[in-house]
């Protein structure tokens, strides 16, 4: 139901429908958006900048809130042992720069709230977590927007390199060493406290 309500609205009122797809669904509606952008019917700079900016903000939205949220999880023993296990884990990932798991936690599904709010109880400063979480989203809306748009144009069944996964592995080792290096560079320059 909800993807024909999302789908009609794509067509319809396509920047509106990218706004609130990517504020509240994420991934589902921009990677449909970005295939109608690989179909010419939507601009893929427009599905881009506005996936940013809708991202940017329901992140932000779960930041302040985080401390709310938190105490909520608290409250139930149930959803206090998730939360922990999870963030021993995050932990164990990114050690003792949480701002590292903005950089890549965009990419594993269904761990971005709660890292976020992980970063909210941490009392990180709101402006420092928007630079983060910007630059996060930028690497991850390039990936997802790609997938998209290659899909859109069909780029998959006309190239034969994409047909093998020795080129599809590549192309995801190449990601991740860029990750890599994003996040040292960043915790060189950046991060110094």
């Amino acid at each position: 139901m909800i993807e024909f309500i999302g789908g009609s609205l794509l067509f319809s009122y396509p920047l509106l429908a990218i706004f609130v797809g990517a504020f509240f669904f994420g991934e589902t509606v921009i990677i449909s958006a970005a295939v109608l952008a690989g179909q010419h019917s939507i601009a893929l700079f427009d599905v881009f900048w506005i996936s940013l900016v809708a991202t940017i903000i329901s992140d932000a939205m779960w930041f302040l809130f985080g401390n709310i949220i938190f105490k909520y999880i608290n409250k139930h023993a149930e959803k206090k042992k998730q939360y922990n296990n999870f963030i021993k884990k995050l932990e164990l990932l990114t050690g003792h720069r949480p701002f590292l798991s903005l950089l890549f936690i965009k990419f594993l599904y269904g761990t971005r709230i709660l890292t976020i709010i992980y970063l909210s109880i941490r009392k990180i400063g709101f402006w420092k977590f928007i630079l983060f979480d910007t630059i996060g989203t930028f690497l991850w809306l390039i990936v997802m927007i790609l997938i998209g748009w290659l899909a859109g144009v069909g780029v998959i069944n006309l190239i034969p390199a994409f047909n093998s996964i020795g080129y599809i592995l590549m192309v995801i080792v190449f990601v991740l060493i860029l990750v890599r290096y994003m996040s040292i560079w960043l915790e060189k320059k950046v991060i110094k406290e």
